[in-house]
């Protein structure tokens, strides 16, 4: 067992003094409580929540740490107060658990609060579940997988989370402190192709595809990119999306969010032991595109080199949009294939070529 780290000391320490982060396996991921092994107030929270897994069939099945080790879904887990596990988080869980059992309309028409709390949990989750695990298996007291330097960075994220016991809030509460690309998905009778994660661990992005529901997140953006009309999200959105196709939304948001992104500061006002950020207008989404550097991001998403799917003058979509027509298909089964050299994408990129 790896001992405590000692207290960090948070930027926001001042408003919420007994809800600071902390980093270890014996603290509450979320509100810092100090949860040795043994006591009687310490429980594991599920990353990706329980009926959600075993809705999609994942309970045993396996996702991999950023080094490419395996782990199954059922022990990607935080320690976590009873509290914040079964009050303030569940309540949440239960309202968003109700609107996905509903479909995609009504998970589009979730609170904003819950989803940003909710995906917010799932992303923060993921970095302290791997600020846990040792770099080098054989070395189980040494550096870890993320850096506690690097989880100590995203400690405003960890601030606004504290929305979920009611001790923060914003101000405009719309937008709200992400915005939220909704995306209707083609759905199978195979439960394990009902999923997909992905996020980045240095812009506080994900994108998550559950049975018809899509959402691609920018979870600190304050809505800057709400009304982003680039032509492939714009086709993106007028059709259920394939696998291949939710990949490259996210690939296409997340390379013009990176190219983009700026920290905004915002003052912090507390009272009655409320703390609310006051937040103005986040900018517009100026968001660059360059070919060449864009190409690497979408390759990785896709499985493929690069060279696949650009010629060094001209790439490829699989959705279509702008001067081309959409590419709607009916079936998870089709395989779209990579414009140079034919070999099909993610999911089905470990297809041999000549098959």
């Amino acid at each position: 067992m790896s001992e405590p780290t000692p207290e960090v000391a948070s930027p926001h320490a001042e408003f919420l003094t007994d809800r600071t982060q902390q980093i270890g396996d014996e603290y509450c991921f979320l509100c810092g409580k100090h949860v040795p092994v043994g006591s009687a107030d310490r429980t594991r929270e599920h990353v990706f929540p329980k009926w959600l897994l075993r809705a999609l069939d994942l309970w045993d099945a396996s996702v991999n740490h950023i080094d490419g080790r395996p782990l199954r879904y059922r022990q990607l887990t935080v320690p976590c107060c009873s509290v914040c596990n079964g009050v303030d988080l569940s309540e949440i869980e239960s309202r968003v658990k109700v609107a996905f059992d509903a479909g995609p309309d009504a998970f589009r028409s979730l609170d904003r609060r819950d989803l940003f709390l909710w995906l917010g949990k799932i992303y923060y989750g993921l970095v302290y579940k791997e600020s846990l695990q040792p770099l080098y298996v054989r070395e189980a007291e040494g550096r870890r997988l993320v850096p506690a330097e690097h989880l100590r960075s995203v400690a405003f994220h960890h601030f606004l989370l504290q929305a979920a016991s009611g001790a923060v809030r914003w101000e405009p509460a719309f937008p709200g402190p992400a915005t939220f690309h909704f995306f209707e998905c083609l759905d199978s009778d195979q439960p394990r192709r009902r999923f997909d994660y992905m996020d980045d661990l240095f812009v506080p992005m994900l994108g998550i595809r559950m049975g018809r529901i899509g959402v691609i997140a920018v979870l600190q953006d304050w809505g800057r990119s709400e009304g982003v009309q680039q032509p492939h999200i714009a086709a993106a959105r007028s059709f259920a999306l394939h696998p291949t196709q939710f990949r490259e939304a996210y690939a296409r948001l997340a390379y013009m969010t990176a190219s983009s992104w700026r920290n905004l500061s915002h003052p912090v006002v507390a009272r009655d032991g409320v703390a609310t950020v006051i937040t103005g207008s986040p900018g517009g989404f100026d968001g660059r595109w360059e070919w060449r550097d864009f190409a690497p991001r979408l390759a990785g998403a896709w499985g493929v080199c690069v060279e696949a799917i650009f010629d060094g003058e001209t790439g490829m979509s699989t959705i279509g949009g702008g001067q081309s027509a959409p590419i709607p298909v009916e079936s998870m089964d089709v395989a779209f294939v990579a414009a140079f050299s034919g070999q099909p994408l993610w999911p089905h990129s470990d297809i041999p070529v000549s098959a």
